[in-house]
């Protein structure tokens, strides 16, 4: 009985050890994540500063080349010729800095992606433990929705219109606007609820007898 009892408290301490340790892994990756982005955010600033400074500084070599006789403005061969050379030295070098900068968007674009999924995640697993979900609806040619405001559709009293996505715009006060083929709509509601209510956004308009 004893031994049975010791090896129950061994293997559920185990568990809760493993437990621990994917939530401590867990966070550990969330922080990790945050902290390449700023890092990756103060590069990008330190990029700007250096393509910043190029503009700056061949503009004034530029400016001293034509200037430099007696304050005068001047432009012969020799100097075209320099100005050509600062002009592909400061556009090569920028070019450069540019590509760096696009790779370090590329990773903060791709490290924000990650956290919002693990975001979105935690959102459904929130939203299932209480019989909820979330659902995204595109609206369809010919949608018997098209036209009309989701406050018109007769949704569900759990369904909450979340979002209208047009374009690249968020649209504000969803409920009372006319929504148009094209249009994203993020939906929250009851898992009963929703298959139904979702139908009223695609389902087409039937012909009148």
């Amino acid at each position: 009985m004893t031994t049975e009892f010791l090896h129950r408290i061994r293997k559920e301490l185990t568990i809760t050890l493993t437990g621990l340790h994917e939530v401590v892994i867990a966070v550990s990756e969330r922080v990790n994540r945050k902290v390449q982005i700023l890092k990756l955010h103060w590069q990008a600033s330190a990029v700007d500063q250096q393509i910043e400074s190029i503009h700056q500084r061949v503009g004034e070599q530029i400016i001293a080349r034509l200037t430099q006789q007696d304050g005068a403005a001047t432009s012969s061969d020799s100097d075209r010729q320099e100005i050509g050379r600062l002009l592909a030295e400061a556009t090569s070098r920028i070019r450069v800095l540019k590509g760096d900068l696009g790779q370090m968007e590329a990773l903060m674009r791709e490290l924000e992606a990650e956290t919002l999924r693990e975001t979105l995640l935690k959102i459904q697993h929130d939203l299932f433990t209480r019989t909820a979900s979330l659902e995204r609806v595109v609206i369809s040619h010919g949608a018997s929705s098209s036209g009309r405001s989701p406050a018109q559709l007769g949704l569900a009293a759990s369904t909450h219109v979340v979002a209208i996505l047009r374009g690249t715009a968020i649209l504000a006060q969803p409920d009372s606007i006319a929504l148009r083929p094209g249009d994203i709509v993020i939906l929250i509601g009851r898992q009963d609820d929703l298959p139904t209510d979702t139908q009223l956004f695609t389902q087409r308009q039937r012909a009148l007898a």
